[in-house]
């Protein structure tokens, strides 16, 4: 059997497919309140120009991973109580993340978002009549990010 060249929509996964899970105690909590998470990566890069050259060379020096989510707000218990307690005692918390989702044959992608630090703007009230409320978290993760799980294409056909 030959692996398929062209795109087998029965494998792909859409935003119902996945789950954030934040580490409270050593218990991976599910964040069901989260309607929207990305984590991206960014390549930091210098640039430098040779002598008698056109071009300006871009050298990559390192990256940073960022995770930002928006929530629906229905309790503060796993993040914002922790966070405002900890500040207040004039220290800034660390948190672990996960990130799952799930193929329709079960396969799961699942990876680790640990040494998460609170970064930029991070909304504690954000109100619109006639809107669910709702407030963006943005972190930095001190980590490179880690496969726990690693999905692959399983679609074959005879050729």
């Amino acid at each position: 059997m030959a692996k398929n060249n062209t795109l087998n929509t029965t494998e792909l996964m859409t935003g119902k497919d996945g789950k954030l899970f934040v580490e409270a105690g050593d218990v991976q909590v599910f964040l069901a309140e989260i309607n929207t998470y990305s984590v991206n990566m960014n390549v930091v890069t210098t640039e430098r120009q040779p002598v008698g050259s056109i071009l300006v060379h871009r050298i990559p020096t390192g990256v940073t991973f960022d995770l930002t989510y928006t929530e629906m707000v229905i309790r503060d218990d796993l993040i914002m109580a922790p966070l405002l307690q900890e500040i207040a005692n004039g220290r800034i918390p660390v948190y672990n993340f996960q990130g799952m989702c799930e193929k329709p044959d079960g396969q799961q992608e699942r990876l680790s978002f640990n040494n998460a630090v609170p970064n930029g703007t991070f909304g504690l009230q954000n109100l619109t009549p006639g809107e669910v409320v709702e407030r963006e978290h943005s972190f930095s993760l001190n980590q490179i990010p880690k496969f726990i799980q690693e999905i692959a294409a399983t679609y074959e056909y005879e050729g």
